[in-house]
């Protein structure tokens, strides 16, 4: 059942982050078409591919920290996957936590900072408050998700 709704989780923030990127670049295909055509411009182009792009980045975080696909350097385990495989994924496992913590602290403290502030973006007009707890609660996500990795790596390493 855990494994399943893991799953479902997953493919709900894959196929979220996919629909940002795809988003962001529609919005951006769009807003060069109507410059080269009509010369006109989508308003807040720049802003909302920023910001789809940004949350299909934050809304992959956790399935990589989960299932340890984010990028890695394979340079000494390559030699001997043996002797270094295991302990250098349970190094990286554990830095994940160590990065995913520090992020969410600092975006955080940020959003913390920004609460009841009456700031918003420039182009539409978005509250500030509101994208930075969006942020936040996925970096908490996140860090819930390093620790998942890092679960996994250690049973991984007990098989």
């Amino acid at each position: 059942m855990a494994r399943k709704a893991s799953f479902l989780l997953s493919a709900l923030l894959l196929g979220g982050a996919a629909g940002c990127f795809l988003l962001g670049a529609g919005v951006t295909v769009v807003d060069v078409v109507l410059r080269a055509v009509a010369g006109r411009n989508v308003p807040g182009a720049i802003e909302i591919t920023s910001f789809t792009i940004g949350l299909g980045a934050l809304l992959s975080m956790p399935v990589c920290y989960t299932t340890r696909t984010h990028v890695t350097a394979k340079l000494v385990s390559e030699l001997a996957p043996g002797r270094f495989a295991r302990p250098f994924g349970l190094l990286g496992a554990a830095v994940s936590i160590l990065f995913a913590a520090a992020l969410l602290w600092i975006v955080a403290e940020n959003t913390l900072s920004k609460l009841g502030s009456p700031e918003t973006s420039p182009d539409l007009g978005l509250p500030v408050p509101a994208l930075l707890l969006v942020v936040t609660a996925t970096l908490v996500l996140a860090l819930a998700s390093a620790f998942v990795g890092l679960w996994l790596e250690l049973r991984k390493a007990r098989a």
